[in-house]
């Protein structure tokens, strides 16, 4: 199997082949002025790998038959790292990008971030600020977060890199070892706080994505419990002692983020990413 060579490359994963994924497939191809491969991961029960099944599809959906487009299909779940994991078996660029099945990048996303990373030798990790659309698409807010050339001590707290707005060095990701196998939550903030170890964590001010709130977000099910909490863990330790953060800070901040998942767990506050807009 050839890699993927060259500046950059996009993970798009999807449990379906749909109308959202044809929206976020459509919104990296038809980017204008760049020319960006995209790796798509097909995974869960209802992807199919029969021959007329793809024809059919490619009929529905003519980009998946665009040579810019590496389509992977498995006809059972991968897990959240697992399907990232997969993707970047076919990347060999000098940067990855995500965007998930049911989001879309907005105009101009991928140059702004890929100028910002080789303006920036020190950045490892940039992601951007996100409107929030509905099922419909239809704009309900904004993800607010705070934006900041280094925002690796706020990752002592939480995350504030919506997923989809993430392009990252893929250097700096070899060298912290990826993604961690078999985390089915959580995926993102590991490997955030992971490769926050290697250089500055930036988050820029300009809206470049648009984030899909609807029932069946992932984010909606994370259990206070288990390997990604493990991971996290293990990965604020590591980023504080990066960072030459006292325990007197950290451990305190540490123990609110654990309070949070159990509080939400306990159906007490709603889910994380329907109070974004107020962060």
């Amino acid at each position: 199997m050839e890699k993927i060579s060259g500046r950059l490359a996009v993970i798009v994963r999807s449990g379906d082949l749909n109308t959202w994924v044809d929206e976020a497939v459509k919104s990296v191809v038809e980017e204008q002025g760049i020319e960006i491969p995209v790796v798509l991961i097909l995974n869960g029960p209802q992807v199919s790998t029969k021959e007329a099944d793809i024809e059919e599809e490619n009929r529905r959906y003519p980009w998946l038959t665009n040579p810019k487009v590496r389509v992977v299909r498995f006809d059972h779940y991968l897990g959240m790292s697992g399907s990232i994991i997969e993707g970047m078996k076919h990347i060999d660029t000098t940067f990855v990008a995500n965007l998930d099945g049911d989001d879309i990048a907005l105009p101009g996303r991928f140059i702004q971030q890929i100028n910002y990373l080789e303006s920036n030798p020190d950045c490892v990790l940039v992601g951007a600020r996100a409107h929030m659309i509905d099922e419909q698409g239809d704009r309900i807010g904004d993800v607010k977060a705070r934006e900041s050339p280094d925002i690796r001590r706020s990752l002592l707290l939480y995350n504030p890199i919506p997923h989809s707005s993430v392009m990252f060095r893929k250097d700096a990701y070899d060298k912290v070892g990826g993604h961690t196998p078999g985390l089915t939550q959580c995926e993102d903030y590991d490997l955030t706080l992971r490769i926050a170890t290697r250089g500055k964590v930036a988050l820029l001010p300009d809206f470049l994505v648009l984030y899909r709130v609807h029932t069946s977000n992932l984010s909606k099910g994370a259990t206070p419990r288990g390997k990604h909490i493990d991971a996290v863990t293990s990965g604020r330790r590591q980023l504080a002692k990066t960072l030459g953060v006292s325990p007197l800070v950290a451990v305190p901040l540490h123990l609110v983020w654990r309070a949070v998942q159990f509080i939400r767990a306990a159906g007490l506050i709603r889910p994380l990413h329907e109070y974004f807009k107020f962060l």
